[in-house]
């Protein structure tokens, strides 16, 4: 985003500009995915796009790194399909997404993937209980598929934000291109990814098991602190403790 520029400037100096795709402002995951999906196909045509939350910690990286390429082996046999990368609950977490999985897909080098039935976002205490005793999955929001195919879905699902961002061109440095990305972004309404698009998606979606791969979202201090205790990289502070204990309770009332 443009306002973080101080931040990312000299980290990517020696980046073509061409490469950087800088958002006027933040309108949501929404508008984020369309212009990043707008300038990859002007340069790449229909790649096999996956899109990474930055600041999500694995503690098993190469487990997470093979499901990445078993999903984009998928993709490659099924195009029109987007894969999501859901990880095992390890209790009735409230602050995350949760994906219900359906029937299992046939195919001969994984036996993990699954059709995605509903997705549940920061569910109410009850409701996180009750997916994890059914075994529903945390949602990484980790996704893989052919930029077709979340163009496709975003057409469906946001027509209005699709027309607008094509409108203003494809990003780059040019003030002419940059003046009309900042009207674009003006009349945009902040959008989640997950609750415009692929909740209104399902039948096209299907969800790579992760298994357990020591996944969390380090969005709030304390789960930074718990995965750097997980990592081994301090002792277990009073947050990374009461955060335990919340788990241990958590578990205890699934029913």
């Amino acid at each position: 985003m443009k306002a973080h520029e101080r931040f990312y400037a000299a980290e990517l100096a020696d980046v073509t500009p061409s490469r950087l795709v800088v958002q006027p402002s933040n309108k949501g995951t929404t508008a984020a995915i369309v212009y990043s999906l707008l300038r990859i196909t002007s340069l790449a045509g229909d790649p096999i796009v996956g899109f990474f939350p930055t600041d999500h910690h694995y503690l098993k990286e190469m487990r997470f790194a093979a499901s990445v390429r078993r999903a984009t082996r998928v993709v490659m046999s099924r195009p029109d399909t987007l894969i999501l990368l859901g990880a095992s609950a390890d209790y009735a977490e409230v602050q995350y997404g949760w994906i219900e999985p359906s029937e299992r897909f046939d195919f001969r080098f994984t036996k993990s993937l699954l059709r995605v039935n509903r997705f549940w976002e920061k569910p109410a205490s009850h409701v996180a209980q009750a997916l994890h005793a059914r075994g529903c999955l945390w949602n990484t929001f980790v996704m893989i598929g052919r930029a077709s195919a979340f163009l496709e879905i975003l057409k469906a699902a946001v027509p209005g934000m699709m027309r607008i961002l094509a409108s203003a061109g494809q990003p780059s440095d040019s003030g002419l291109a940059a003046a009309s990305a900042d009207q674009a972004y003006a009349a945009l309404t902040p959008g989640d990814f997950s609750k415009q698009v692929l909740a209104v998606s399902t039948e096209q979606l299907a969800v790579l098991r992760l298994g357990s791969v020591g996944w969390s979202d380090l969005g709030t201090p304390e789960r930074v602190r718990l995965a750097m205790a997980r990592s081994g990289l301090e002792s277990h502070g009073p947050e990374a403790a009461q955060h335990e204990n919340s788990e241990s309770l958590g578990k205890m009332s699934v029913s």
